[in-house]
């Protein structure tokens, strides 16, 4: 049996001709029959535009688009298959009222026009390329209503619509498995040694390999139109003459990177190439600029998200590449990475950015949520921004009042009054929004806990509300989720006063550790950090803090002096002012360890040894002394060489003892590391001077000419009488 398809060809009076798009013929009369209209009420036809009736047509690309309408006649005008679907989906939007919202909550409007007003009216995106990757944006029908460059593609982080090699892939062009060991001269030079860290772009060696790999992976690939050949995701850039040269003169690391990447676009010219502008590379080059087929990849993942880019260090880097290329991608960040379900308000710079990315003739547009669902409100900011990824002048307040209304029902008020509560909080604080800290970071601010304790009440409240459906009742439980995790990790710390777990709290917050995993379990996030974490994973590690937060030894609530204060971004350091007074209130003897967050809790020296002494109530012949050390080699926090005690026992005898940790310098995976001392005297001990060994300079291996960071969190001394 053979299929015969026809494509007819009809002119009409402008000398256009139609043609016949079926599915979204059938589209357009699945919605309308869906509504309770008879579509046959309405002629749909489909024609290439003309510059009588649309006289801009010329500037639509492959995604704008016209529509004509007159009584039950709708003419759509478009250069290309998607712009046509843009069409589509436009029309029953702004002329039928239909919107998208989520998947499951599509609204339809109560009835269907007979006819529709004359009007003629044409609509093209602000930005060429929009990508929103959420993994809202990714389920059924949400790319085509909101006329997206992202489809329904899966949810991995390498799947992007039209590119070959996606970011950080010089080391798949030059794999360090195979050329590190025989040639480590085709890597970065830092301290003095090889690393394969980054690659060193200086080497006509190095060019050579990597555009064969690239023409490769090309080859399989024959459609896509990017390729992105872009530095690694590190710092440690390379510190040879050549590269450092080049840079010096171009006032940016840009510098070599651009260049190289301009000689690979060169051997490429039916290919776009990208590399990223990020981190060390974010400053453009003073004078090089990009090859006509070279592709700038943007990034803002250094900036406050409390504030507009405007006026930032990052609008002045976009000012500058964007005098130098119309080629330019802004890769930008929108929630916590590290805490997805954190409360995150930074709903007012969303639309203010994008205006600015606007403003520079930026024409492709990344927004980075998280790849699956369940985030801190993804639905909504997954929402806004697809819908101002094609308009950003669409006013805010209206899309959010839309959205609220339909997605919360009855409760909409209530989301809407926690939101903006945070908003205000955050503003009010002065501190700034980033992509990684912990929620601690805002205890004064926007998550203190009697206004995190209030919206648990009103949340509580709206799950009450007459006329609340069983869906609108779980979508509010998904916001709890946000409230629930900020007090579960807050509570974490004696900071957090009336509201810290050891204050009677214990019942209260097992059980609030129990929803907050059933709910994560059921509806997502899978994870609760970008790349790690999975709810039940979070459970256990906190019932493990909880259970060993506190602890009992003879140094607790001593007295201490510190010969050397600790730096001043650290609690002891701030609070203590001198070293000759003796105090009780140490956060180093207070029998409470801390979380691996860094940022509370922890005391820190850089460069320098941690000396104090300590005087316990009575003497005590010592068994051990345990101190706790964090490890975090990104953040040059590198753990102690030496922990080492002396004095005098109460026989007037002196006693000196140490042990060396045999993991100094050694790279070791972030997290809390003890370090145990014992061997005393067999004699009484009442007063110690202890010495922790800083680590000293930072290790080659770490890439990086600085001093490392100590931090420890508690001292305990065991014995008996």
């Amino acid at each position: 049996m053979k299929v015969f398809i026809f494509f007819f060809l009809a002119f009409n009076s402008f000398g256009q001709y139609e043609v016949y798009y079926p599915k979204l013929q059938r589209t357009f009369e699945f919605y309308l029959q869906d509504a309770g209209a008879q579509h046959h009420l309405f002629e749909l036809h489909f024609y290439r535009p003309n510059t009588y009736l649309f006289p801009q047509s010329e500037s639509w690309g492959e995604d704008g688009f016209g529509v004509r309408c007159h009584n039950r006649t709708i003419e759509l005008y478009a250069t290309s298959d998607q712009g046509f679907q843009n069409a589509l989906y436009d029309l029953l939007q702004r002329k039928f009222g239909f919107e998208y919202y989520q998947a499951d909550v599509v609204h339809y409007p109560t009835s269907i026009p007979k006819k529709i007003q004359s009007d003629c009216y044409d609509s093209k995106p602000a930005f060429a390329y929009r990508e929103i990757f959420y993994g809202e944006t990714r389920r059924s029908g949400f790319a085509n209503w909101h006329k997206l460059t992202s489809g329904e593609s899966t949810y991995t982080f390498e799947n992007h619509p039209g590119w070959g090699l996606w970011v950080h892939t010089l080391h798949r062009l030059l794999p360090p498995s195979e050329y590190f060991e025989s040639h480590p001269e085709y890597y970065a030079l830092r301290n003095g040694i090889r690393l394969a860290d980054q690659v060193c772009l200086s080497k006509p060696e190095v060019l050579e390999i990597v555009c064969n790999n690239l023409a490769k992976e090309i080859s399989k690939n024959p459609k896509a139109k990017y390729w992105s050949v872009s530095q690694m995701d590190n710092y440690n850039y390379c510190q040879c003459m050549q590269c450092t040269h080049t840079d010096s003169i171009e006032h940016s690391h840009a510098g070599t990177m651009l260049r190289f990447v301009n000689e690979v676009a060169k051997r490429f010219p039916n290919q776009v190439i990208s590399t990223l502008a990020y981190q060390y590379t974010r400053t453009a080059p003073i004078l090089t600029k990009a090859e006509p087929n070279v592709n700038i990849m943007l990034c803002t993942i250094e900036e406050d998200r409390a504030k507009s880019l405007r006026g930032t260090s990052f609008e002045k880097d976009l000012k500058a590449w964007s005098a130098l290329t119309q080629q330019i991608l802004i890769w930008d960040y929108v929630i916590n990475f590290s805490h997805l379900v954190m409360p995150f308000p930074n709903w007012p710079t969303l639309q203010e950015n994008l205006l600015l990315f606007k403003e520079y003739g930026v024409q492709m547009l990344f927004e980075q949520g998280y790849n699956s669902p369940s985030s801190e409100m993804q639905p909504l900011r997954a929402f806004l921004l697809s819908k101002w990824s094609w308009d950003p002048t669409i006013d805010a307040n209206l899309l959010i009042r839309n959205f609220l209304d339909a997605y919360y029902g009855p409760a909409a008020g209530i989301v809407r009054e926690i939101l903006e509560a945070q908003v205000q909080g955050l503003q009010l604080s002065g501190k700034s929004l980033t992509l990684y800290e912990p929620p601690i970071t805002h205890l004064g601010g926007y998550l203190n806990p009697s206004d995190l304790n209030w919206a648990l009440l009103m949340y509580e409240k709206a799950k009450g509300l007459e006329g609340m459906s069983s869906e609108q009742i779980r979508r509010i439980e998904m916001c709890e989720q946000s409230i629930r995790y900020a007090l579960l990790e807050i509570c974490k710390s004696p900071l957090s006063g009336k509201a810290w777990y050891f204050n009677d709290n214990q019942e209260h917050y097992q059980k609030m550790l129990k929803d907050f995993v059933w709910c994560a379990t059921q509806y997502g996030p899978k994870l609760l950090h970008e790349t790690k974490l999975s709810p039940q994973e979070y459970y256990l590690a906190t019932l493990q803090f909880w259970k060993t937060a506190s602890t009992n030894h003879l140094a607790k609530n001593q007295k201490i002096r510190y010969i050397n204060l600790p730096a001043p971004s650290y609690n002891d350091g701030l609070q203590l002012n001198d070293t000759t007074s003796w105090t009780q209130n140490s956060s180093l003897i207070d029998g409470l360890h801390s979380t691996e967050v860094y940022q509370k809790g922890w005391q820190a020296w850089q460069g320098e040894d941690a000396k104090f002494e300590i005087t316990l109530d009575t003497a005590y012949l010592i068994d051990s002394i345990k101190i706790t050390y964090l490890a975090n080699n990104q953040s040059w926090i590198m753990g102690p060489s030496i922990l080492e005690a002396k004095g005098l026992t109460s026989l007037s005898n002196h006693f000196e003892t140490s042990v060396s940790n045999v993991q100094v310098n050694q790279p070791q995976a972030n997290g809390t590391y003890p370090l145990i001392l014992v061997n005393f005297a067999k004699e009484p001990i009442q007063t110690l001077s202890l010495t922790v060994g800083n680590p000293g300079n930072l290790p080659q291996w770490r890439g990086v000419d600085g001093k490392g960071w100590l931090f420890i969190d508690e001292i305990e001394i065991y014995g008996h009488e």
